[in-house]
């Protein structure tokens, strides 16, 4: 028996370190690309100010000098994936909702296959889609010039990111522990009014987690958007203009950019602000949740 106890604890301590390496590997794998994209935008931002890099509206390495203002490419990027989150949360999370608390189990076994197979589609195949089906619809029905916009890319954007709302939300749903449902059953109240009432604030923090995982999916997704958005370096004024995102930006220019430029050190500005929106909005929804999980205690 004493063996037995040290070979198990002897386990437990060796299972104990590896997953600490795995997770600190993986956190400095992380800090290192942080480090090296800052490291290689440096230049730009000591040579334009942040205020003039991040607010600036023009966008031309040609000029003389060189105009590399990201603020039209932030603001289609915010139309993009916030668009693309509005749309595809409300979708996600009644769905989510029906396969834990009232599908059959049948139903529920024929749809998470489908769901899984969504988020296995190549992205240029969404974007090639996208081209093919809306883009062609609203140059016929709405008698665009060019179906190319922003919509439109928010539009293929919520059908890639529903798969991840829908999974994630349905496992946080799942997790809790069946003693909520019967207490409230019990009560004598409807099972849709438990779910409201009961299930969904329990699982708020998981909820948003799974919004968090969209917007991060959407806000750096590349081929679909560089294909859908309409890639015209101009201000967006509302949904339905054409802009070029972030991501569309990089993956145009970086190819064509001469190495030790200001152009191609913006460009690594443009993957930081993209990379430190993403981490900050992660980052504000934990902080809020912490805070709201200790008001509640």
């Amino acid at each position: 028996m004493q063996f037995k106890a040290k070979k198990q604890l002897y386990l437990n301590t060796s299972m104990g370190l590896i997953c600490l390496l795995v997770s600190s590997g993986a956190m400095l794998l992380l800090l290192a690309i942080v480090f090296f994209i800052a490291r290689e935008s440096w230049p730009v931002w000591s040579a334009m100010g942040p205020a003039q890099l991040i607010g600036g509206l023009d966008w031309n390495p040609l000029a003389k000098p060189p105009l590399l203002g990201l603020g039209a490419m932030i603001c289609s990027t915010l139309w993009t994936a916030l668009g693309a989150i509005l749309l595809a949360a409300p979708i996600g999370l009644c769905s989510a909702i029906f396969l834990a608390e009232f599908a059959p189990a049948w139903l529920a076994a024929i749809i998470r296959p489908v769901l899984n197979v969504l988020t296995g589609i190549p992205s240029v195949v969404y974007g090639f889609l996208g081209a093919a089906v809306l883009v062609k619809y609203f140059e016929i029905s709405w008698h665009m010039a060019s179906g190319e916009s922003l919509f439109c890319a928010s539009l293929v954007l919520t059908v890639m990111v529903l798969p991840y709302i829908v999974a994630a939300s349905e496992s946080a749903l799942r997790a809790v522990p069946s003693e909520y449902r019967q207490a409230a059953l019990a009560l004598g109240v409807s099972r849709s009014y438990a779910v409201l009432k009961v299930l969904l604030p329990l699982t708020a923090r998981g909820l948003l987690g799974a919004l968090i995982l969209a917007f991060g999916r959407a806000a750096g997704e590349t081929m679909a958007v560089l294909m859908l958005a309409g890639n015209i370096l101009l201000f967006p004024t509302s949904w339905f203009s054409k802009g070029e995102p972030l991501s569309a930006l990089i993956a145009l220019e970086l190819g064509t950019s001469a190495t030790g430029s200001l152009h191609y050190h913006a460009l690594f500005a443009a993957g930081l602000v993209l990379l430190a929106f993403v981490m900050g909005v992660n980052l504000f929804i934990n902080i809020l949740m912490h805070y709201k999980g200790k008001r509640g205690t």
